[in-house]
């Protein structure tokens, strides 16, 4: 009797000593699994802040690509801004050239014009000279209407179709004073030829002008 009592205790003391056993090990097992609890847990806390920061990444991505798209369309604005504002230059420059290349034209034509005129004056002074030395030679005065009258043969001939000429007839014919565009209107000269024989007119004593009218008057009997 004594030894089944010793054989049930030692079973007992085994079976002790085995739950015991099993007791710390679910222990250990309940520490593991809460630290797979805690890992995973930082797991999905990695992957949720990596899930946030893929959205704020593919926002600032998003946003990359519509800055990109304004700024290749605003360069393309530009561009063709550029091309335009380059063909108006390119175009105001051929103008100014052809401008140039005009106002050097009618400067040449008036040069010519004035040493023309120049040179029919020398001759017209050269012929009061000779007219005048002939009368002397004869003891004669010299006749005021046979000058004039050379005088005016020769604007008449000469001088008839240059701008001085046809800007005093049309003032000695109006006898008062013209606007600059009506001798335009009226004479069909060219705006800058009137202008340079205005200017010399009114050097010359023959007319005054006012700049700001824009009127032209004799300022004394041409005929």
């Amino acid at each position: 009797m004594s030894t089944q009592k010793q054989e049930v205790a030692e079973q007992l003391e085994a079976l002790k000593s085995t739950f015991d056993e099993l007791i710390e090990k679910s222990e250990e097992l309940e520490k593991e699994a809460e630290e797979l609890r805690k890992t995973r847990r930082e797991a999905e806390e990695k992957a949720w802040a990596a899930e946030e920061r893929v959205k704020e990444l593919t926002k600032e991505i998003e946003k990359t690509d519509t800055e990109l798209t304004t700024s290749q369309e605003r360069i393309k604005e530009l561009e063709a801004q550029f091309q335009e504002t380059k063909a108006r230059a390119d175009q105001l420059e051929s103008s100014m050239e052809e401008a140039v290349g005009d106002l050097r034209k009618e400067r040449d034509d008036l040069k010519r014009e004035m040493d023309e005129i120049n040179q029919q004056l020398s001759r017209v002074s050269e012929l009061y000279r000779e007219t005048a030395a002939e009368k002397e030679k004869l003891e004669e005065k010299v006749d005021v209407s046979d000058l004039l009258a050379i005088y005016i043969t020769l604007i008449e001939t000469v001088f008839a179709g240059k701008p001085h000429a046809r800007v005093l007839y049309t003032l000695h014919d109006t006898g008062a004073a013209i606007t600059r565009k009506n001798i335009e209107a009226s004479t069909g000269i060219m705006p800058t030829y009137v202008i340079k024989a205005i200017h010399d007119l009114r050097n010359a004593d023959l007319v005054s002008y006012d700049e700001q009218t824009q009127e032209v008057e004799l300022t004394r009997d041409i005929l």
